[in-house]
């Protein structure tokens, strides 16, 4: 296999968007990118009328979403996203601090591509993070079959 490709794939995720309304969340996730690579372009919005309003003018390489928002929840966000014929392929990361399976196995029926679930420890998010911007996010299917197993979702691990 030719190196190249795996370089391309790395490299695919430019912006990402990070809708959350937790200020220490945001504040980690920033700082997450600024030790990962501070050339990626992170937008942070804190609810999802502020999210869908990015949306229409801007479309992002990776959407990390929050469950719990003002306004609009993530999985009110999801359904919009899904139902706009010109954002139903972003990829969409579900970031949330839920543990619930009912919980997970909801966001990815609703069109979540992966569900994350928020870590407690820097060290910890930093390489989860840094696991997700590298897998193939031009077939966003494939990552999120990885995640059924016997027709019920997980979360990633």
């Amino acid at each position: 296999m030719n190196p190249e490709p795996q370089k391309e794939i790395k490299h695919a995720i430019k912006s990402i968007v990070l809708a959350d309304d937790d200020s220490d969340d945001s504040f980690l996730f920033n700082s997450v990118f600024e030790e990962l690579d501070p050339v990626r372009k992170l937008t942070v919005v804190q609810d999802g009328n502020e999210l869908l309003d990015l949306l229409t003018h801007f479309v992002p390489d990776l959407l990390f979403l929050d469950l719990e928002m003002p306004y609009k929840n993530g999985l009110e966000c999801l359904i919009a996203i899904r139902s706009n014929d010109s954002l139903k392929h972003l990829p969409v990361v579900v970031f949330s601090s839920t543990t619930r399976p009912a919980n997970i196995q909801t966001a990815y029926e609703m069109g979540a591509d992966l569900f994350f679930i928020k870590p407690s420890v820097f060290s910890d998010l930093t390489k989860a993070v840094s696991t997700i911007l590298n897998l193939d996010w031009q077939q966003p299917e494939s990552i999120r079959e990885q995640y059924c197993i016997n027709g019920r979702y997980t979360a990633f691990s």
